[in-house]
């Protein structure tokens, strides 16, 4: 199972759209590896998570691939990680021969800002199923066992990050969200999940009180609940992602820090294999 991080910024991006502070202006002298879009994430080729406003760069600059894409599972309704309008984009004459429909799964704020946010949304309908993801609800993908975990970010609706397993092989997307809730670290020691991946929100840099994101600090803090419980171990791979100029580390500092509790440190256009 692969998994390719086509963005792996927040809300903001870095460097930020009219952001003048040091480290945004270093980012766009020094480029590579410290420009960071919005985050957005493809398990193989054909599973996306969040449509992000970036995804038209991605499919440029990147090669994200929508023609082999008809599912894709939204993390939560923020415009940084979902972007509706561009749903319009699966219609004539915006798309020529897309006969498969495309399969989107999310919460009630997502289908929310479908119908509200689509233009001309009963042109679109036809194009698309939209399917409500529950927290700690299997659904059946393909060849791809998802599980839909409660995360704590907006408390205003039910943001969620995703377990995804395909044969022996599991990993866990979690982003946004601070500290794991006891709902969420409950199912995963009930259900004696084992993860091969764990990706981990890192948004500043060093602690975010696990409340909303996480930092550094608080990624350390969430691996050592998921070890001490057997879910995760030395053998699992550990990223950290989704980063803000607000963390205060461009990426070859972070990649150092993150290198001494033993996480990989992400950027835009990284792929990964378990």
């Amino acid at each position: 199972m692969k998994l390719t991080y086509y963005g792996t910024g927040a809300g903001e991006g870095w460097p930020g759209l009219f952001c003048n502070c040091e480290l945004c202006k270093t980012a766009r002298k020094l480029k590579g590896k410290n420009i960071r879009t919005r985050s957005q994430a493809l398990i193989n080729d054909d599973l996306l998570i969040d449509l992000t406003p970036d995804t038209y760069m991605h499919c440029l600059v990147y090669g994200l691939d929508l023609e082999k894409v008809d599912h894709l599972l939204v993390t939560h309704s923020h415009t940084d990680h979902f972007n509706p309008p561009d749903l319009q984009l699966l219609t004539e004459p915006f798309a020529h021969n897309r006969p498969n429909v495309f399969n989107i799964y999310g919460n009630d704020r997502v289908r929310e800002k479908i119908w509200t946010g689509v233009p001309r949304i009963w042109e679109v309908e036809s194009k698309f199923h939209f399917h409500k993801a529950e927290p700690f609800k299997s659904i059946v993908i393909k060849d791809y066992i998802v599980v839909p975990l409660l995360a704590l970010h907006d408390r205003n609706e039910e943001c969620l990050f995703y377990e995804i397993t395909q044969g022996n092989k599991t990993m866990l997307y979690a982003h946004d969200t601070g500290a794991f809730p006891e709902a969420t670290m409950d199912y995963l020691k009930a259900n004696k999940v084992h993860l091969d991946l764990v990706s981990l929100d890192c948004t500043t840099q060093s602690s975010a009180d696990g409340k909303n994101h996480m930092g550094l600090v608080d990624a350390v803090k969430e691996r050592q609940r998921l070890t001490e419980l057997g879910i995760g171990d030395d053998n699992t791979k550990w990223i950290v992602n989704h980063f803000s100029h607000n963390g205060l580390w461009l990426h070859d500092k972070m990649v150092e820090e993150a290198a001494k509790y033993g996480f990989l440190a992400s950027y835009d256009g990284m792929e990964i294999e378990i």
